[in-house]
């Protein structure tokens, strides 16, 4: 695995009204594969569509937070400084050489 990526771990916080306003906070880089075609999957007889922008695979054994958030760090060994950050949209698959994440694309206003 040759590419990098910064995981923002989630955190919460309470506001004056006592709601949770969550946070992300850089944290550990980790090494991973990523596939920017990105796709689409169609679950439960085609009523449910799964769109993402990214894959990552990750070593088997990482631990995460479904709610972290990832930026990418570097692809192919080039630094990568758009600072696009992304969410986790399903449960991770497991496979015998790491965990497989569908990410998409967070909007600057979230």
């Amino acid at each position: 695995m040759m590419d990098e990526v910064v995981r923002m771990a989630w955190s919460s916080a309470k506001d004056a009204l006592n709601a949770d306003v969550p946070a992300w906070t850089d944290g550990i880089i980790l090494m991973c594969g990523i596939d920017m075609t990105g796709g689409s999957e169609q679950r439960d007889g085609g009523r449910i569509v799964v769109r993402w922008d990214v894959r990552i695979r990750l070593p088997l054994g990482t631990t995460l937070d479904l709610r972290d958030r990832f930026r990418i760090k570097s692809r192919f060994g080039q630094a990568v400084l758009s600072g696009t950050v992304y969410e986790v949209i399903t449960p991770p698959e497991e496979g015998p050489s790491g965990i497989v994440l569908n990410l998409r694309k967070v909007e600057p206003s979230e």
